[in-house]
């Protein structure tokens, strides 16, 4: 009898620990997963969780910058996460490692006092989403934003005495974008009479950073309004060359053709 307790008894606990470790698990598998950065292969790491004071660089953090986000909607972490890896496909490793450590994709950023789309630092990209961007608007940015860093980096890419020489004699660039917003000379609908002279709309004079920025984000999204502006405008195809010449010093395999074949058009 005292054999047969004794086994009796260690069945209990056998089904006692499997049962404790069924409820452990169930509880695990049942909490809530938080959101946690992505880490893009070889690329950047994508924060789509964070928004503190933490994600910029200290300079920012003055009175005068005063930068400040908000955290991005869960609901929008599925379609961030997509949309970044989506664009940061279009480049090779050997360009994105150097240049581009995290993305983070907030639901709102301002800074200097004014709300913007997008943003960068040193080797960060940042994105607001709020959910009413569509998809090809916020990739765009990405583009603009990163083609920011990678000229800011290696300036010797880019033939700038050329590109000033495009520009009308007496032109000069606003400074900055924060200053064309303030100015409110910040719209980027396509502009017949701006292109003839070389700029594709109004927030393509803020700077030549800006200027560079409007032509890079749309060879990278294939956009037909650049393209057809291209055609018809010389100064806004030299530009646009130059830019095609600036990514092809990054990498060889971004070729006139490999932009081409980014059209959405065709």
């Amino acid at each position: 009898m005292q054999a047969l307790s004794r086994s009796q008894d260690s069945m209990k606990n056998t089904l006692l620990i499997w049962l404790l470790c069924f409820n452990i698990v169930a509880q695990v598998h049942a909490a809530p997963v938080p959101a946690k950065d992505v880490n893009q292969g070889n690329g950047p790491v994508v924060s789509l969780d964070a928004a503190g004071p933490q994600i910029f660089p200290q300079s920012w953090l003055t009175a005068k910058v005063n930068a400040q986000a908000t955290i991005l909607d869960a609901a929008q972490r599925a379609r961030s996460q997509h949309l970044v890896a989506r664009a940061l496909a279009k480049y090779p490793a050997v360009v994105l490692r150097p240049h581009l450590q995290r993305v983070y994709v907030l639901g709102s950023l301002a800074y200097s006092g004014v709300p913007t789309s997008g943003t960068n630092s040193r080797s960060a990209v940042y994105l607001a989403n709020s959910g009413k961007a569509a998809d090809a608007v916020l990739e765009g940015i990405f583009h603009a934003e990163f083609s920011s860093i990678l000229l800011r980096n290696l300036p010797q890419h880019l033939d700038t005495k050329r590109w000033q020489q495009i520009n009308p004699p007496d032109f000069r660039y606003l400074g900055s974008g924060v200053q064309a917003i303030k100015l409110q000379k910040a719209s980027r609908r396509l502009d017949a009479a701006l292109q003839q002279a070389g700029f594709l709309h109004s927030y393509a004079q803020a700077s030549l950073e800006e200027d560079f920025n409007s032509i890079a984000s749309r060879l990278f999204m294939g956009n037909e309004g650049l393209w057809r502006a291209m055609a018809q405008f010389p100064k806004v195809k030299e530009k646009a060359m130059l830019v095609m010449d600036f990514y092809n010093r990054l990498d060889p395999h971004f070729t006139q053709s490999w932009f081409e074949a980014q059209r959405t058009g065709r």
